[in-house]
Formats: C-alpha cells, sequence, structure tokens
C-alpha cells in the first residue's frame, strides 16, 4: 500500500478507537477515494470500504471486480458478489463479527442501504463517518497541497485566456463554453459546476446561471470557475468590467478586495473560522454596503468543491495548519452589478499562503 493510504487508515483507526467506534463504512464517494484512491460512483449495487480496527474489505459486483484491481490502492480484502445474491447479508456478517457494535456511515449513502443493514443489526449503534473522515481530510498533506496550488495555477492559465479572447458582444453561455475550452486545455478536467458567468444586472446573483445575455459594454462579469487536477479542486472567481470602470464600481472593486486582504491577514492558528468571516464582513460594512454581502465567506476545498471546513459566522471550529478554504467575499447590488474576488487559501505553519495567485487587479476588457 502506498504509504499515504497506509498513514490514513491508522489516523482513521486512531480516531476510532478515541470514539468508541469498532467500524468504518464508506460508500463510493470522495471519502472512499480519500482512503482507497478508488474512483467509483455510488449505484443501484453495493459498493463499499469496511475498514475495522485490525483488517479492510471492499465488497463489490463481481463485474467491476477487474476495476477495482486496477484503481484500489491499499491491501484490503475483496469481495464480490454476483447479481442476485444478498451483498447486505455479506456486509452485515462482516460488521458482526469484525466490527465491534458501533459503525461510523458514510453521510452519503443511499437510505434504502443503511435500512438493509440496520434491519439486520438492530443492536449496532450508527454514527455518521465525517466523526472520523472529516478532521483528516481538513488537514491537508504536501500532495495535498501541491495539487491544490497547480490546479487553481491551470485556472488562472484558463482565465488570462479568456480575457484575451474578450467578452464584449458574446453571451453568457458562450463565454462559460470558451473558458471550460480553456480550461481544459490548459490541463484541467471539466468541473461538475458552471462556470458562473453573470454580467451587468446579472452580476448582482451570487449563483447565477450563464444565459443568453449578450455582455455589453459597461458590465461587470463575475466569473466563477473550477475544474479538477488529480483529483483535487480549482476554484476562483474575478470581476472584470467591459470598458471603463465608474467611479462607484471602482470604489465597491477596491471595498472587496480590502475585505479579501482582511480575511487573509485574519488566518491564524486556532482563530475560529467565524473570526475570518468577521474580519472581511466588518470591512464591507463600515463601507456602508454590509447589506450586500449576503452569504458566507468561504468553503474547504480538496476532493470536494464544497468541504469542511466552512468560514461562517457561528462555526467556532479553530483553524489548524493544512487546512484549505476559500477566501471570497462578495458585494451584489440588485440592478446595477455585483462584485466577487476568490482566492483560495491555506494555513501553513508560519501562517496563510494564498494558492491562487491570479492578480486581483482590476481588469477593464475592451
Amino acid at each position: 500500500m502506498a504509504d499515504i493510504y497506509q498513514n490514513r487508515w491508522e489516523k482513521a483507526r486512531r480516531a476510532m478507537a478515541e470514539a468508541g467506534i469498532g467500524s468504518l463504512l464508506l460508500v463510493p464517494t470522495t471519502d472512499m477515494r480519500y482512503m482507497t484512491g478508488f474512483r467509483g460512483h455510488i449505484s443501484d449495487r453495493l459498493i463499499c470500504l469496511l475498514l475495522t480496527m485490525d483488517s479492510a474489505f471492499v465488497i463489490v459486483p463481481g463485474f467491476e471486480k477487474a476495476r477495482l484491481n486496477r484503481e484500489l490502492t491499499g491491501k484490503a480484502e475483496v469481495i464480490s458478489f454476483s447479481d442476485g445474491d444478498d451483498p447486505y447479508k455479506i456486509l452485515a456478517n462482516l460488521l458482526r463479527e469484525k466490527g465491534g457494535r458501533a459503525a461510523a456511515v458514510d453521510n452519503r449513502i443511499w437510505g434504502g442501504n443503511l435500512l438493509e443493514l440496520q434491519e439486520r443489526l438492530p443492536k449496532h449503534r450508527w454514527v455518521n463517518a465525517g466523526t472520523v473522515i472529516t478532521p483528516l481530510r481538513m488537514q491537508k498533506d504536501e500532495e495535498e497541497y501541491r495539487l491544490i496550488r497547480e490546479a487553481q495555477r491551470l485556472a488562472g492559465v484558463g482565465l488570462a485566456e479568456l480575457y484575451q479572447w474578450g467578452l464584449k458582444g458574446r453571451t453568457e453561455k458562450d463565454v462559460a463554453a470558451k473558458l471550460t475550452e480553456f480550461l481544459t486545455g490548459a490541463g484541467l478536467a471539466k468541473s461538475s459546476w458552471g462556470p458562473i458567468v453573470a454580467s451587468g444586472p446579472d452580476s448582482a446573483v451570487p449563483h447565477w446561471t450563464a444565459g443568453d445575455r449578450i455582455i455589453q459594454k459597461g458590465d461587470a462579469v463575475v466569473i466563477d470557475f473550477g475544474g479538477e487536477y488529480g483529483g483535487y479542486q480549482a476554484d476562483m472567481t474575478r470581476t472584470p468590467i467591459v470598458g471603463k470602470a465608474t467611479d462607484e464600481f471602482r470604489r465597491v472593486y477596491e471595498v472587496v478586495f480590502r475585505a479579501n486582504e482582511a480575511a487573509f491577514h485574519a488566518v491564524k492558528r486556532g482563530v475560529p473560522c467565524e473570526a475570518v468571516d468577521q474580519a472581511a464582513r466588518a470591512v464591507i460594512t463600515q463601507a456602508g454596503y454590509g447589506v450586500y454581502f449576503t452569504h458566507r465567506l468561504g468553503h474547504g476545498l480538496g476532493l470536494d468543491e464544497h468541504e469542511d471546513p466552512y468560514m461562517v459566522e457561528g462555526n467556532k471550529l479553530p483553524l489548524e495548519p493544512g487546512m484549505v478554504f476559500s477566501d471570497e467575499p462578495g458585494v451584489y447590488m440588485d440592478g446595477k452589478f455585483g462584485i466577487r474576488t476568490e482566492d483560495i487559501l491555506i494555513l501553513k505553519e508560519d501562517g496563510p499562503e494564498r494558492l491562487t495567485d491570479f492578480s486581483h487587479d482590476l481588469v477593464e476588457i475592451d
């Protein structure tokens, strides 16, 4: 087994022991990929990893076994079944014999699958696998850091090409499609979402779906996009303007930039996540635009585009080295324009680092 996965298994087992949990049950989500390297998908046929304190099993349909053997990184015992067999009986027996009386279960397991197990194991205690997995996934190792940093670099390459291609006279949909083309050309796998391309008054809607509106002179254009590199996500937002920016636009742009900077400088070991949100929000509120900042400051990023930790009011989780998350303040003035600037940050031992190195300068595109 590659050391990276062996280390994750051992860390998971230590967390399981501390929580009094005898087994960890994961289905093909990014949690299972994090623990095994396997890129499967959830379907009506059961596929799962069962990690106990001294064993590991993967249950898989027989016709998937060859693929599993190629992708699985680890010394798990592979148990295959045929259509017509009862895989839940196999899994229930393993849980009963090897996994103790408490199991941490993937929070994205289908309800029907869990009900099948609960019916067979009525005395078992079931808890969310996040108890074990989330703290591990929040603290990125050096390889994860490398992949996310490269994903962000490639995202910047794609956006720079888009700026050269131009925005004026094109529809939002056309810009989104062309940006996707540039991103894949740069080396990012296509994202499962977006890109968001929101122009003019559409830019005041934070999660706008690119439409048929033709981008015109004077439009702000919120461009929020991502992609995947080595399984890890890119995420970036910039807001150029077509033509010359008005004084009002420049003023608000500067406020959003200063909020982004304030959040960056608030990132320190032990600081609660909510304090990073508060630092950015204070800048925007003091400038008179607080009512127009309508969402949390940021979200974690890794194998998933949104994951823990979240920079949001009420989240008192202390920041620790290895945590990766977005810094994306915004101001959205209905009927006028919106502005958002998003970077991805990591807290390292000596302080925060921007993994997004694309310029924050206001870009005016002719």
